[in-house]
Parts: structure tokens; C-alpha cells; sequence
């Protein structure tokens, strides 16, 4: 099974994610599990600004118009495998006085692309499993060796952004949306897409650590198997 997830952007970058979800237990060469239903994003498309040098511009976008982008995403997937669905992030289903960023971009495809809205939830409320907690889920996996999220290393931006992202000040479960949160965010509507928890977790015990990257998050994860190795 595969599908698409993406976060829209102009001014900032807009970012895109394939995945496949895995359906038979995989052991890679280096030892790693890939349990069933994990999942696997081995591409990506990020919307993101060089200079004339050729160097990178954080956090700016490259103003591309909702058609063109739509053109790109059919160019991108026209020898692909059929995907199950698409997922982006609500704000593309406004309507202020014209068409939505969804509807333009299914119409430059040229009615191949489809999306249907993303579960944008970031904080959970009451117990309720959103899309940050499900991702720290998917990263702490079943066991340091069964991991329930994995990317292939081409894609570059999410290998680049989403380590360096920090908390928000006032609220300690979110991000800072100043960041560049762009692959982040369309990780986190993958992750709503395919909700999992570990078996043994109550919903309501998983917390956002309050660390700031996700190499201390998942340093995080591995102290909380070895303390209850030991009890």
C-alpha cells in the first residue's frame, strides 16, 4: 500500500512525502526490522528557494502557483504504482473567492491528483492521540531494532529540517511554527493517516518529551524501554 502526504506553502516551502506502508515483517541488511505497518517515505518533493550560487534558502518557498505544482506532483507519479490516497494539510480546501489550493492543483494535474483533507490536530486533548504523539510513537517503534518509521536518506529536507526543530515557548507538546516545520508538519498527516501505538502503551500516558530535537527524543524513548526492562 502507498499513499501521499503534503504540507502546502508559496512564500514558505511546500513539502511532499511518498510512503509505503510495509506488509510483510523485513529484516535489513544492518539488522533493522521492518515491522508490518511500518512506514516507509522513499521520496520526496520539497518546495524550497537557492540563490543564484546555488546555495539554500531556509524557509523560503519558491512561489510556485497551485497548477504548476499539480503539473509536477501527475510528471512525478506518472510511472508509479497506483497510490491508496493523498492527504494535505486543511488550509488547502479554503475557498476565499476562487478556487482552493486543492481543487487548482487537481486541476493542473489534470484531475490525477486527488487529496482529501489531512487530520490537523498537533496537540492531543483528553486522551485524544494527535498528530505529534503519533509520530514520537511511530520514531520510538516497538524496540530500538523495530523502528515503525524509517526515510530513505534522498530525502534530504526532512533529514535536515525536522532534527533541528525546538519546541514552542509557551506550549512545551508543540512546535515552534517560526521553524521550518514544512516536512515536519507532512510527516505528522502521514502519521494521522496510519494511527499506531504501541500495544503495551495506554494512549493517555504518551507525552511529548520535552526535549528539543528529535535525536534527544529518541534517546528519550530508549531510556523509557531500559526503565522498564528493569522493573
Amino acid at each position: 500500500m502507498r499513499f501521499r502526504s503534503g504540507d502546502w506553502g508559496s512564500a514558505r516551502p511546500f513539502s511532499f512525502g511518498w510512503w509505503v506502508v510495509v506488509g510483510e515483517e523485513t529484516t535489513l541488511p544492518t539488522g533493522i526490522i521492518l515491522p508490518v505497518g511500518c512506514l516507509i517515505r522513499y521520496r520526496e518533493w520539497y518546495g524550497c528557494k537557492v540563490d543564484n550560487a546555488g546555495q539554500l534558502l531556509p524557509n523560503t518557498g519558491l512561489k510556485l502557483h497551485a497548477e504548476l505544482v499539480g503539473e509536477r506532483l501527475a510528471e512525478m507519479e506518472q510511472y508509479d504504482p497506483k497510490l491508496s490516497y493523498g492527504v494535505i494539510d486543511p488550509a488547502a480546501f479554503t475557498e476565499d473567492g476562487g478556487p482552493s489550493i486543492q481543487e487548482r492543483i487537481y486541476t493542473g494535474s489534470k484531475q490525477k491528483i486527488i487529496f482529501i483533507k489531512a487530520d490537523n490536530a498537533r496537540v492531543g486533548r483528553m486522551g485524544h492521540l494527535a498528530g505529534w504523539d503519533l509520530l514520537q510513537s511511530r520514531l520510538a517503534g516497538i524496540d530500538e531494532q523495530r523502528p515503525m518509521i524509517v526515510t530513505f536518506s534522498t530525502c534530504h529536507h526532512s533529514i535536515r529540517t525536522i532534527p533541528t526543530l525546538q519546541h514552542d515557548s509557551t506550549n512545551i507538546e508543540d512546535l515552534d511554527t517560526d521553524g521550518e516545520d514544512h516536512a515536519a508538519d507532512d510527516w505528522r498527516y502521514a502519521c494521522a493517516s496510519r494511527p499506531w501505538v504501541r500495544s503495551e502503551e495506554k494512549p493517555s500516558d504518551i507525552k511529548w518529551p520535552q526535549h528539543r530535537t528529535i535525536d534527544q527524543l529518541l534517546a528519550h524513548a530508549k531510556n523509557l524501554r531500559q526503565s522498564r526492562e528493569e522493573m
